[in-house]
């Protein structure tokens, strides 16, 4: 029986990716296991195998589509098999194997011997039905949308018969759904700013919607300019933005931390360290156990709310970003509190170098609770991170800069750093953030207490 080949579970925060690439044709032999197709989110590349060896007998997903977790992709056909004529992929019967039994599937917690924090229960996605030619209207063509887009019609009062579909067979997609709701929003402000008849003045020239955003032309002449599509991993990154902006109750909070005694620890130990572990022992490891003891004192901080449910998460899984040319990535340290600055140290030189040259597997780049992003290696003295989906703060790292305090009433110079917090006021209240991150900071300034700990 011909098998379906699905988009795999890739983590509790990933409820969609986009068909990147598919690297093979219809007709083309595959082996079992098989790369045939590449998923992209906004973590990573995620590479589908095949679950068994046959032939690719049909694609139903373009390459740039978006699709949800669960959904039907494409079909392999067993030795021996093939399409019947006429007949329509949606009517064949076929084994439909579990995302879970794909090996893109992260790798369990309870390998490192820990239970894993149970997941709430969640209702399954409906099944989106393959896509037919030429596309069919009304309720027949709704069944064909997926469910972010039967979401955006309803959040919107939208009807799907006056949205042109760029899919295959006229298939409507959420990009789609967006500019057409970004189209209907342009009108009205274009028909508002046509200048009226009885004015002098010649009216401004009125073309495509950008145009008011820096393509006009200036002195006569058309400003150079370079285009390229907003596509791939950036153009995830770009919607996961929007949509934790959206999500969360973004608030930031500042407090300042003083360095001075910390970085006497670490000039210290840094060379036996990197001996031990061979790695260079930078500051994050200690920003990360301060943030764990931080956390364990305000859990609310270590929380996630997922649909009507506050997740109390147990256990302390702490990202830090990277910055790639092919876009930021969150490499975890699972289990932080179980590990020393050493281990953190190695883990984080060891998962940053391949995070550059793209080789994190998935399970080293999900399941955060808490996450760091460090400006202070760009010179920033100050930033207000995005908040990392399904989290409820991000802490902002900042540069390390000499500055006159009083000390015992005295005026002397120290090694201070702004550190700022961003966090969900849908669950954490400002008094919370605040006392959090001075807490942080009290810890960073007393970090004999931290080499105590593991």
């Amino acid at each position: 029986m011909p098998i379906s080949i699905v988009v795999p579970q890739m983590g509790e925060s990933v409820v969609e990716g986009t068909v990147g690439k598919w690297l093979k044709s219809e007709g083309d032999a595959i082996d079992k296991d098989e790369t045939i197709a590449e998923i992209m989110t906004d973590k990573v590349n995620v590479e589908l195998p095949a679950a068994e060896a046959g032939t690719l007998g049909k694609i139903l997903v373009e390459e740039g589509t978006v699709v949800p977790v669960g959904a039907e992709i494409g079909i392999i056909l067993k030795e021996g098999e093939s399409l019947p004529e006429g007949e329509h992929p949606e009517d064949i019967p076929r084994e439909r194997p579990e995302p879970e039994a794909t090996e893109a599937k992260p790798k369990d917690e309870d390998s490192t011997g820990e239970k894993p924090e149970p997941k709430p229960e969640k209702k399954p996605e409906p099944k989106p039905e393959p896509q037919k030619a030429p596309a069919p209207s009304g309720t027949d063509r709704s069944k064909q949308t997926s469910p972010v887009v039967r979401r955006l019609l309803s959040e919107h009062d939208l009807n799907l018969d006056d949205i042109p579909g760029t899919g295959k067979g006229g298939r409507v997609s959420k990009q789609d759904v967006l500019k057409y709701l970004r189209e209907r929003e342009e009108r009205p402000a274009a028909a508002a700013a046509q200048p009226q008849p009885s004015r002098a003045a010649a009216p401004e020239p009125v073309g495509e919607p950008s145009a008011a955003f820096g393509d006009r032309t200036v002195g006569g002449g058309e400003e150079p300019v370079d285009r390229e599509p907003l596509k791939g991993v950036r153009k995830v990154i770009a919607e996961h933005m929007i949509a934790s902006k959206q999500t969360s109750a973004h608030v930031m909070t500042m407090d300042e931390a003083d360095f001075t005694e910390l970085k006497r620890v670490r000039d210290a130990k840094k060379e036996t360290w990197k001996q031990q572990v061979g790695a260079n022992i930078t500051y994050l490891p200690f920003i990360a156990k301060a943030a764990v003891a931080a956390l364990k004192e305000f859990p609310r901080l270590n929380a996630s709310i997922v649909n009507d449910e506050i997740v109390h998460r147990k256990y302390y899984h702490i990202g830090f970003a990277v910055g790639r040319d092919e876009g930021l990535i969150v490499p975890v340290v699972k289990f932080a509190d179980q590990k020393s600055i050493p281990q953190i140290a190695r883990e984080f030189a060891e998962m940053s170098g391949r995070a550059h040259q793209d080789k994190l597997e998935l399970h080293e780049i999900t399941g955060s609770t808490f996450t760091l992003t460090n400006a202070g290696m760009y010179g920033a003295l100050a930033s207000t991170p995005v908040i990392n989906q399904p989290e409820v703060a991000i802490l902002g790292i900042h540069k390390i800069q000499k500055r006159p305090v009083v000390r015992n009433d005295e005026i002397v110079a120290r090694d201070m750093m702004y550190l700022t917090l961003s966090f969900d006021h849908r669950l954490v209240d400002g008094h919370t953030a605040v006392q959090f991150l001075r807490r942080l900071c009290e810890r960073l300034e007393d970090p004999w207490e931290l080499l105590l700990t593991v």
